[in-house]
């Protein structure tokens, strides 16, 4: 079974996939250009990096993502094309416990909402 591996050790994006990822479609779901399954890692800027970290967390046999503030330094319409990504896999049945300091991303993606406060955690009504 292919495993995604955590950080960016091999020298190509497509090496930190596995093989028949469908690039074409994939990566410009979080809005990175399709040719960039060819490119070398060090050309990624942080903000790629992440969204393709993400892509590969969202291997067809995760079933269940815990995401630690996946959206966390990307601009508006990245942040936009990541939350209908994750709602896309939630309406299949992955389980998503998503981390976040952005009251308005939590608003706009959970169906529970959890917090911690004074050390105790708080289930909030939305």
């Amino acid at each position: 079974m292919w495993r995604p591996k955590s950080g960016w050790w091999d020298e190509r994006v497509e090496d930190h996939f596995s093989s028949g990822t469908d690039f074409p479609t994939l990566l410009p779901a979080v809005g990175i250009p399709a040719e960039a399954w060819a490119w070398p890692v060090a050309r990624l800027s942080t903000g790629e990096r992440q969204r393709l970290a993400l892509l590969r967390a969202l291997h067809p046999e995760n079933r269940v993502l815990l995401l630690d503030e996946p959206t966390s330094g990307l601009d508006a319409e990245n942040t936009g094309l990541v939350e209908v990504l994750l709602r896309g896999r939630l309406s299949t049945g992955t389980a998503i416990l998503l981390v976040t300091h952005d009251p308005e991303q939590a608003t706009r993606m959970a169906s529970r909402h959890l917090e911690v406060r004074d050390g105790q955690l708080v289930e909030e009504t939305p």
